[in-house]
């Protein structure tokens, strides 16, 4: 089974889109949306970029083998999906 989107009520009267695994793991939650019309478009942005977005890493790099890590995927891909990450 694959995940899911779960479209919820909001507490100021709009919704809310939360991602779930497949084993119910709250993944993500979306931003507010005032109509549930709005909410099913921005499912729909979701859907369309979810496998062609870049990885882009802003967090800090805690150890030398993470900054290896992440070289290697950096480098280890092209173009389209190219992880960043700040030194």
């Amino acid at each position: 089974m694959a995940g899911y989107f779960k479209l919820v009520d909001a507490h100021d009267d709009g919704f809310r889109v939360k991602l779930t695994a497949p084993d119910g793991t709250l993944v993500a939650v979306s931003a507010y949306y005032a109509t549930k019309e709005e909410a099913v478009a921005g499912i729909e942005l979701i859907r369309e970029i979810a496998g062609t977005g870049p990885v882009v890493d802003h967090s800090r790099v805690e150890s030398s083998e993470e900054a290896a890590f992440l070289f290697g995927l950096r480098t280890g891909q092209e173009g389209e999906g190219t992880l960043r990450s700040r030194h």
